[in-house]
């Protein structure tokens, strides 16, 4: 879709030098879908990465642990589960709308205790280690995830990397999230599409142009 791409670039273009690194949001407006009864949860790897990658927090036991760090994989906070008292609730309430919290499944509920509640009024969950957890915290660096809330709310907001990214990954990312939609059979239902720097006006995509 090339408007896609133009909308893309018109937003790009209307980026001031700020002190911070700008994000773009693609935001996508739903029609005839009541996300009631049809919730959508998002979960995705951006194949070109978000450009800022996301804090990642792990709760494992020893032999988990072990195998992270030979992996030599970034992670920022590694834990047992004795240790979670070691990250500060301000800090943990800082990073929680933006980080990743990966936790072994028998020890999501004493985490939960204590993160739960603050993870969720941020819109953010506790994910359980199922599977290979080197690839898990690998592939969370620049992992996506929506999930709607109530019948009024049929905008989706979705960072697709930041301003210090080609325009080539950009789309590419753009156009991966449509596909993922295309596979929920909700392409059909949006109504409109914007793409949005953080401190810069919406551009508008003209759809069936």
């Amino acid at each position: 879709m090339n408007e896609i791409r133009k909308s893309i670039e018109a937003a790009m273009a209307n980026k001031k030098n700020r002190n911070f690194v700008q994000s773009l949001e693609m935001i996508i407006n739903f029609k005839g879908v009541d996300f009631k009864k049809n919730r959508l949860n998002l979960s995705l790897v951006l194949p070109k990465g978000k450009g800022k990658p996301n804090k990642i927090i792990v709760v494992a036991d020893e032999v988990t642990i072990y195998k992270i760090k030979g992996a030599n994989v970034n992670v920022d906070y590694l834990l047992k589960p004795d240790e979670i008292n070691n990250i500060d609730i301000k800090t943990v309430k800082k990073i929680a709308k933006d980080s990743v919290f990966y936790v072994m499944p028998q020890f999501i509920p004493n985490v939960a205790k204590v993160w739960g509640k603050i993870l969720g009024t941020r819109g953010n969950t506790i994910l359980p280690i199922v599977g290979d957890p080197v690839k898990l915290v690998e592939a969370a660096k620049h992992l996506i995830r929506y999930t709607s809330r109530g019948k009024f709310l049929p905008t989706v907001q979705l960072v697709i990397g930041t301003e210090n990214m080609s325009i080539d990954d950009l789309y590419e990312n753009a156009m991966y999230i449509l596909e993922e939609l295309d596979k929920r059979k909700l392409r059909s239902n949006i109504r409109s599409i914007y793409f949005k720097l953080s401190m810069s006006p919406p551009v508008k995509v003209k759809l069936g142009e």
